[in-house]
């Protein structure tokens, strides 16, 4: 009994080193199926060197105004949800330099570039829909989880 308890101490504490490795996975994973199944090679995708915003062609559609209010409380959900679904790709400060990222082409875009003259509803409209290697996110997250993360992303621009 206390062999196991031991062991299981001792994975507990390593728990956090392996997330990265299986977020990794993850992403890749779904960026391979996302490409095989020919959603990767769409309109937007082939026009790597514009401006940084990896491939590109202008801002996605609007899907209107963010129905939220920006609290601190959104903004700490936001955050969660972005380190979860966006970091992988987008890095940190949202600069497109994740861990994930050097092995996209085209790489994803530098939140902090164009897309701040894009409306909350492109943003949206970006999350849901994905663009170029990046995949749809409406199956994946809520309506209301991806205004949370429009605000983050606005906090990060604003930074």
């Amino acid at each position: 009994m206390d062999t196991k308890n031991a062991r299981f101490g001792r994975l507990w504490r390593k728990w956090p080193m392996l997330i990265p490795p299986a977020l990794l996975l993850m992403v890749g994973g779904a960026a391979v199926l996302t490409i095989g199944m020919g959603l990767g090679s769409g309109r937007h995708s082939g026009m790597g060197g514009m401006g940084g915003m990896g491939g590109m062609m202008g801002p996605p559609p609007s899907a209107g105004e963010n129905p939220i209010s920006a609290t601190e409380d959104v903004w700490a959900e936001g955050k969660l949800l972005y380190e979860a679904q966006c970091f992988v790709c987008h890095g940190p400060q949202g600069r497109g330099d994740g861990p994930a990222a050097s092995g996209l082409n085209p790489r994803p875009p530098d939140l902090l570039g164009r897309p701040q003259s894009w409306s909350d509803g492109q943003i949206a409209a970006q999350i849901q829909n994905g663009r170029g290697t990046m995949p749809p996110f409406r199956e994946v997250l809520a309506e209301v989880d991806i205004w949370r993360v429009v605000h983050w992303v606005r906090r990060l621009q604003a930074q």
